[in-house]
């Protein structure tokens, strides 16, 4: 199944300008000049949209939706499967989304350290978040004087924390404790129920690694003592696996590529004949 795995994927994405940014952490601006309709993704970091002007729809992939409106903000944890259909007035939008990191809402965290009472262990999910005039100006300022500069790691994490700190004054110290719960939940994740749960999705090593809550290298050992083997190994043999299923039960090789994660079907053909030594084609034709 293939997913856009949010932020990495909107940074090639027309209408998108990249004010700040590194790796799993940005500040973006976009605007939006029509309807994206049943574009599934999934945030690998927690995010925050702002909408500018228009009204912006964002469904789940459970079936529920909030719309947003101008003057309004979104929260949505990272680990969050969506489908995001935009719905705009006069078929226009403008809106800023931040994505912000582990290590940048680590640091965040343990300045809040003594407000965080009374955690409720209830996983965070899409919301509403209340915004102030002093929102708006932090926005304003970000486009007046970071819009079209350089690019600056130093001054990325200072605004992810100036603007943190901000949305936590709007909410009453919530969103400090939504994110300690959010960041406790996915501290350490089972590997092996993450990857059960996520093979087939067409997402990388790093982005396995980030949503298990661990660093690149730590997943990558983490894993290899659990499985014996590197993740991209166990990966490929697990897809191939899964699409050898799906070739006897009928499904057409690019139906098969699509299903285990896999948008280039000739990528698919290579790494499925590494494993069962013929193409899926040649496979297919032997069940028939």
């Amino acid at each position: 199944m293939k997913y856009q795995t949010l932020p990495k994927a909107l940074y090639t994405y027309p209408g998108v300008n990249k004010i700040l940014y590194d790796n799993q952490s940005c500040i973006l601006f976009k605007k939006l000049t029509s309807s994206l309709l049943n574009q599934e993704k999934i945030a690998t970091s927690h995010c925050f949209m702002y909408v500018l002007g228009g009204e912006v729809e964002v469904q789940t992939n459970q079936g529920n939706s909030i719309t947003t409106q101008s003057g309004e903000m979104l929260f949505m944890p990272r680990d969050t499967y969506f489908i995001s259909d935009f719905v705009t007035e006069n078929d226009s939008a403008e809106l800023y989304l931040i994505f912000i990191g582990h290590e940048i809402v680590d640091r965040f965290l343990s300045s809040k350290e003594g407000d965080i009472q009374k955690v409720s262990l209830t996983t965070p999910t899409i919301c509403k978040l209340h915004a102030s005039a002093s929102i708006n100006c932090y926005f304003n300022a970000l486009s007046d004087v970071y819009s079209g500069g350089e690019n600056s790691l130093e001054i990325l994490n200072l605004k992810l924390l100036e603007f943190l700190h901000l949305v936590n004054i709007d909410n009453r110290n919530d969103i400090a404790e939504t994110l300690y719960v959010s960041e406790q939940q996915k501290k350490k994740r089972n590997i092996s129920s993450l990857m059960l749960e996520n093979y087939n999705k067409n997402l990388t090593i790093a982005d396995f690694a980030n949503l298990s809550g661990r660093s690149l290298s730590t997943f990558n050992r983490d894993f290899k003592r659990k499985y014996g083997k590197p993740p991209k190994q166990w990966l490929i043999t697990k897809k191939m696996t899964e699409a050898n299923n799906l070739l006897a039960k009928g499904l057409n090789v690019t139906s098969c590529a699509l299903e285990v994660g896999y948008s280039n079907v000739s990528h698919f053909i290579k790494a499925y004949k590494a494993i069962y030594g013929k193409t899926p084609k040649e496979i297919k034709n032997n069940y028939l």
